[in-house]
């Protein structure tokens, strides 16, 4: 009688390699471990080069917010700019605006609209829809999509249905019935390391909670007589954040009206620009390009690291902080996470992470572990037709 086959790949959300790779992590689950190259973003990026095996200008998704008056999913909230600035820059009237859109528009991914409410009618969003049920990324076949065609019994788990507790729990019950293939998503390291990243015990806990419960589940497989083939892997790195840089202070210094000369997005790593007047964008290049905090981004380097848009929809000029480097004040207010990602791909903390139960595989950047994993599936789906 064959053995049971079992693939389980968990997506661990800013699981860098920076942050395991002189620690003991699954050592008694993994015989490979290897560092990955992210891709110039955050995971609105990351994830669905994952999910796809493709760069940003290929399946289209980069930032999660990008320059589309005549599509957004907000154009209404232009009847609520005569309201005061205390009723529109508020909690509450943020939330509702955001319950009230994706209402409008039937949303069930990560909608969130993060400007200015007076800037909201100027921009969609590139994840309106969840990613992670087939046909989640428009015009692109998703390791989901593939999952979805082939007659394997499979499970898949994310934040809009569990919490990372909740996902390890129901993974390790699913055991039980006849799935051959689980994918699971964790978003909540991200957040932890958002807010932690100072803070190495408090850090090494955390990924000890992620290790035991990967381990228990990986163990209760096993327990079944089940051969298993274990996948841990994240789709960026988390960067300690060093210094802050009043971006938005220096270009008003320079008489920039961000109010009326252009729409400008202070992203915590990134600046992003567009303006009718190329006289303001020029002006704009020339004050970034002296500004030592970052780097201005020409055409060339954004062709390079595979996010150049020719419509400019995710900036007409793009501005990146150094590593470590942060926007302050940016679009989250008071907020100051003390860790951050969404520097450059080559920046040390930037690097994602590999683990497997085999070593078949020697994934070099996150768009290889589409392959990783459609192989792996490819593999079930031989052994089940022997």
């Amino acid at each position: 009688m064959k053995k049971r086959e079992i693939v389980i790949f968990f997506l661990v959300d800013a699981m860098g390699w920076e942050w395991i790779k002189n620690r003991p992590f699954l050592d008694d689950c993994v015989v490979y471990k290897q560092p990955v190259k992210t891709i110039f973003g955050f995971s609105s990026a990351a994830i669905p080069s994952i999910l796809t095996g493709k760069y940003p200008d290929e399946h289209g998704r980069w930032n999660l917010l990008f320059y589309s008056p005549e599509a957004s999913p907000f154009r209404w909230t232009r009847f609520l700019h005569f309201l005061p600035n205390f009723l529109l820059e508020n909690r509450v009237t943020r939330k509702l605006i955001t319950i009230i859109t994706k209402r409008m528009v039937k949303a069930d991914g990560y909608f969130t609209g993060y400007v200015a409410t007076d800037k909201l009618c100027y921009f969609d969003i590139c994840e309106k829809y969840n990613i992670y049920r087939p046909g989640g990324i428009s015009g692109s076949t998703t390791i989901i999509d593939y999952l979805a065609k082939s007659d394997i019994a499979h499970k898949v788990y994310s934040y809009h249905d569990y919490s990372d507790a909740q996902a390890f729990a129901a993974l390790r019950q699913d055991l039980h019935e006849s799935c051959q293939v689980y994918f699971a998503y964790l978003p909540e390291l991200d957040a932890f390391l958002h807010l932690n990243a100072d803070k190495p015990e408090a850090i090494s806990q955390k990924l000890d909670w992620y290790e035991d419960n990967i381990r228990q589940i990986r163990d209760e497989a096993v327990g079944l007589g089940a051969n298993v083939r274990l996948f841990v892997f994240s789709d960026h790195g988390m960067a300690p954040i060093t210094c802050h840089y009043d971006l938005i202070s220096e270009l008003r210094s320079h008489r920039i009206d961000l109010e009326k000369d252009c729409i400008a997005v202070f992203d915590s790593t990134m600046a992003r620009f567009w303006s009718k007047s190329p006289q303001v964008l020029d002006k704009i290049r020339n004050i970034l390009a002296d500004c030592s905090a970052g780097d201005l981004l020409i055409d060339k380097t954004l062709k390079e690291m595979r996010v150049f848009f020719p419509d400019g929809r995710y900036g007409q000029v793009i501005f990146l902080m150094k590593p470590g480097t942060l926007i302050y004040p940016n679009l989250f207010g008071k907020h100051k996470p003390n860790g951050m990602h969404g520097f450059h791909p080559d920046d040390a903390h930037s690097y994602g992470s590999f683990l497997a139960s085999v070593s078949d595989y020697k994934p070099e950047s996150i768009l290889d572990l589409y392959q990783v994993m459609r192989c792996e599936i490819d593999r079930i789906g031989d052994r089940q037709d022997d």
